[in-house]
Order: C-alpha cells, then structure tokens, then sequence
C-alpha cells in the first residue's frame, strides 16, 4: 500500500489533471500493488525554502506498509529514479529540486476501510 504525500511551492495549476491517476498506476507497478490500495496527496502552495536552490522543489514521502512492496538501500535506489523522473517530467522540475523520504510503517499501525491494514489482509478471505 504505497502512499505518496507530495509537498511543493508549486500552484495548484501547475499541476496536470492526471498527474495523481498517473502517479498511482506508476506506484502499482513499482511496488506490486493493488491499485485500489494506491494514494497520492499534493500539498502545492507551499512555503518551501531549499538553501541554495531557486524556483520550483518538491518534498515526497512515501509511506509504504511493510508487506505490501520492498523498500531497501538498494531498491530506493531504482524507485527514486522512476519516481524522480516521472515528478521532474510532469511537473517540468529539476530532478536536484525533489526528494523523497522512503518510510516503511507496520500493517498494525495504518488503517483502511474500518480496520488496521494487517486485520484487513488476516480476513479478506
């Protein structure tokens, strides 16, 4: 269940209409997901200060429920260069004005529907 929060200084209007459906399918496709179990938020009109960069910047953080996708040194490595590519491309930026955090949180502790995602998986059968 990959979730992407999305912070940027940028407008609203800079940003394409299927930007967020494009963002979740590029997601469930990186991280084996359900699409259904996708989400993307922006923040845009942010008061977003980066020391030594001018214009535009984006702070992402992905937020993944362990089990449902890999996150690991190695293969932040490869989503951050899809991710990346795909931001700096959609929203005509810099790939040197985005960063992702990559957050791993336990099943027990992020809720959908009306219940905790690991109870949801233990009875979805």
């Amino acid at each position: 269940m990959p979730i992407l929060q999305i912070d940027t200084n940028l407008s609203m209007t800079n940003v394409p209409l299927d930007f967020t459906v494009k963002t979740c399918e590029l997601m469930a496709n990186i991280f084996k997901s359900p699409l259904k179990f996708c989400v993307v938020h922006i923040n845009p009109d942010q008061e977003i200060y980066w020391y030594g960069l001018d214009g535009p910047c984006v702070l992402g953080t992905l937020k993944l429920v362990r089990g449902s996708g890999t996150i690991s040194p190695e293969q932040n490595i490869r989503h951050a260069e899809k991710l990346v590519e795909h931001i700096s491309d959609n929203l005509k930026l810099t790939n040197t004005n985005i960063s992702i955090s990559f957050v791993e949180q336990d099943a027990e502790n992020v809720t959908i529907f009306n219940t905790t995602v690991s109870n949801f998986l233990q009875n979805k059968n």
